[in-house]
């Protein structure tokens, strides 16, 4: 069974809850439900990187990005930043980790 998200609980979600999500659904990471959500590559675990707080770890998700060649979802994920810019206008350059990734969320998931 497939549980889909909404824009809300895309919103509200923070941490390692919000760190997961763009494992599975931006870099289709398959993760282990073990004590720590982890990320299982070459038959070995391995922490999910700190996405939603370390902006050295978010600049793998612009990465990402820049590799599509889908430029609706370019825009859609600009779109987001924007919406979610608390900045004043300067949403693009000074979005946090936790913006950025939520922007990427519901950029792909088209919500």
């Amino acid at each position: 069974m497939t549980q889909t998200l909404t824009r809300k609980q895309v919103l509200k979600a923070t941490g390692t809850v919000l760190d997961a999500m763009i494992a599975v659904h931006i870099f289709k990471e398959p993760v282990a439900p073990l004590y720590l959500p982890m990320i299982m590559r070459d038959k070995r675990y391995y922490f999910i990187p700190e996405y939603s707080t370390d902006i050295s770890a978010t600049y793998m998700i612009g990465d990402q990005f820049n590799e599509l060649d889908d430029s609706q979802l370019k825009h859609r994920f600009m779109r987001e930043l924007i919406d979610l810019d608390r900045s004043g206008g300067f949403g693009r350059v000074h979005a946090s980790p936790s913006d950025r990734c939520k922007a990427a969320l519901l950029a792909v998931l088209d919500l």
